[in-house]
């Protein structure tokens, strides 16, 4: 795969962490999958009650803080093949929780604008972006890193934005959506859902998703910003499994 031309370093914000962080050229990110990192199947039944969907054989650790089932995956980082494409359920979900780098773990970068965030440039959709956007992205700490996403992720290629999240809020999920079904819950489509919504006890979550609040957009590397249509015909030649689609939050 072709590395994207990105800006020098010197262009890009200077975290205070670059000193700290210093990944390789070849650094797998920490959220991405690798090949032996399979799922664990489980049959998804529906929950007492009918509230929404359970596995038979449930487990501490199954379950978010919110109720949400979450899928069951094999953690073996370094084992295999990396898949730069996809990402580990169960690291995603440490990263964004926790506020940790995407690429190296350690603590997001942060300052008196707020925490640092590589985004997929948006600002083509509406004026106020990223304001309230939703993202299954984990933020990042140093300039190195932003260097190593924008490397290794074709839908960051010469679309992508450093901004500085005041209140990133963790407030829902991305995963696959289910329906009452007959003998078992039925598999309906990818969705990403608020943990305010009705139907999200029947997500099997696969990603936490945050809300971006109090945004200030400090890079942009774009020759024009692209449109959702236009990133949306980039991913029907190369479809997109890294990240969950986007649904806009009221602003209360």
């Amino acid at each position: 795969m072709n590395s994207p031309t990105v800006p020098p370093a010197a262009s890009l914000p200077g975290p205070s962490g670059d000193a700290a962080c210093a990944p390789r050229a070849d650094t797998v990110p920490y959220i991405a999958r690798w090949s032996a990192e399979a799922e664990i199947s489980a049959p998804v039944v529906p929950a007492r009650g009918g509230t929404g969907i359970a596995f038979p054989d449930e487990i501490p650790g199954d379950r978010d803080r919110h109720g949400v089932l979450w899928v069951r995956r094999e953690v073996n980082p370094g084992a295999g093949v990396p898949q730069l494409s996809l990402v580990h359920s169960v690291r995603q979900r440490y990263a964004m929780r926790r506020l940790r780098c995407q690429v190296c773990r350690q603590p997001a970068d942060r300052d008196e604008q707020g925490v640092l965030w590589l985004l997929e440039d948006g600002r083509a959709d509406r004026p106020d972006w990223p304001e309230s956007e939703l993202t299954v992205h984990p933020p990042v700490c140093s300039v190195a890193c932003i260097e190593t996403a924008t490397g290794q992720c074709r839908y960051l290629r010469d679309n992508w934005v450093t901004v500085r999240v005041n209140e990133p809020v963790v407030d829902g999920v991305y995963g696959q959506l289910y329906r009452p079904g007959r003998p078992l819950p039925a598999p309906v489509t990818k969705v990403t859902r608020l943990y305010e919504a009705p139907d999200v006890l029947w997500v099997l979550a696969s990603q936490l998703v945050a809300t971006l609040n109090g945004c200030t957009v400090v890079r942009a590397w774009a020759p024009q910003p692209r449109s959702a249509n236009a990133r949306e015909d980039l991913r029907a030649v190369s479809p997109r499994t890294a990240s969950a689609p986007t649904r806009r939050r009221q602003k209360r």
